[in-house]
């Protein structure tokens, strides 16, 4: 496949037209123009609508684009890959996670990770879950961070539990459930659920535990984001599901978190290849998120119900 024509692809996408995405690619718009139609005919897919004015993404042009970006823009890390490798780099790390347990606990490890070795180069990649796990099959990070389980990916993984959470229902403090000390299946029946689409891991426990209970799982606002979701049960506008590790994610004033009944515990992990094993800095970031952990457990004795460590295996102890 023509490696010229699928990044003068994704440059129009990302700029609006073929006369910038040439000019940025340093070729004629004749030129860019015949690299496309060749491309079409390539992946046969009519990738755009073509008008005088402008070229508009059709279904499959949108489509296509969103499976293979994350590919095409992976082909730029290939000139740092090179140079890392030229000049032995060790002290750079990447970890890949997604924006819920991202800024839960990632961020806070990350804060330890620093202390540890101030002159680390760090890269943090923020994905949905979908594009996560189509990551962890291209292999080019130290450690992802996810909800588990995960995917099949290209590649062998390993995945390994580092911290169980409570599932817990979020609404606004004045909500009329808010006065209960859990929440229950039958209570939520007649309740606007606010939530992920279906299909999503999260979505799934969700849907899960309601219908254990006995009520049709059904969500008045689907959105990719739950952390848009959980903003707009705090704001009055139904219940969102979340747990108490990732809820530093959003703004919490206003907002109360009630424990589901019966419990619904979710777990949260890392994971690497395993051809690559863990890296010296992958170990000790491990360790960091631990003690990340330990202390997002001491803020308050709900906390601490409600967030569980999973012991370390020994392949989980950093190296000195």
């Amino acid at each position: 496949m023509n490696i010229k024509a699928l990044r003068l692809f994704r440059q129009i996408v990302i700029q609006g037209s073929l006369s910038a995405a040439a000019q940025s690619l340093h070729i004629s718009q004749p030129a860019a123009s015949r690299l496309i139609s060749q491309l079409e005919a390539e992946v046969r897919i009519a990738l755009f609508h073509r008008s005088r004015r402008r070229l508009l993404l059709t279904e499959e042009g949108e489509r296509f684009f969103r499976e293979a970006e994350h590919i095409v823009s992976g082909l730029d890390e290939i000139p740092r890959i090179a140079a890392d490798i030229r000049t032995r780099r060790a002290q750079r790390f990447r970890v890949i996670t997604a924006a819920r347990i991202g800024q839960g606990l990632v961020a806070p490890a990350l804060v330890r990770m620093r202390r540890h070795h101030p002159d680390m180069e760090i890269q943090v990649d923020v994905y949905s879950r979908t594009q996560l796990e189509k990551q962890l099959g291209v292999g080019i990070y130290d450690l992802g961070v996810i909800s588990l389980p995960v995917a099949h990916s290209l590649l062998e993984i390993v995945a390994r539990p580092l911290v169980m959470v409570r599932a817990e229902a979020l609404m606004a403090a004045d909500h009329p459930l808010a006065a209960r000390a859990e929440i229950s299946a039958g209570d939520l029946a007649s309740q606007p659920m606010l939530g992920l689409g279906r299909g999503q891991v999260w979505r799934d426990h969700i849907d899960n535990f309601l219908q254990a209970g006995g009520v049709e799982a059904r969500h008045a606002v689907q959105s990719s984001s739950s952390l848009l979701a959980c903003q707009m049960a705090r704001d009055g506008a139904g219940v969102a599901v979340l747990d108490r590790l990732c809820a530093p994610s959003i703004d919490m004033t206003g907002a109360v978190m009630r424990p589901l009944t019966p419990e619904r515990w979710v777990s949260f992990g890392y994971v690497h290849t395993e051809r690559d094993g863990l890296s010296p800095a992958a170990r000790l970031f491990v360790d960091c998120m631990r003690e990340a952990v330990a202390d997002i457990r001491q803020r308050s004795p709900e906390d601490r119900a409600s967030i569980r460590p999973i012991d370390a295996t020994p392949d989980d102890s950093a190296q000195s």
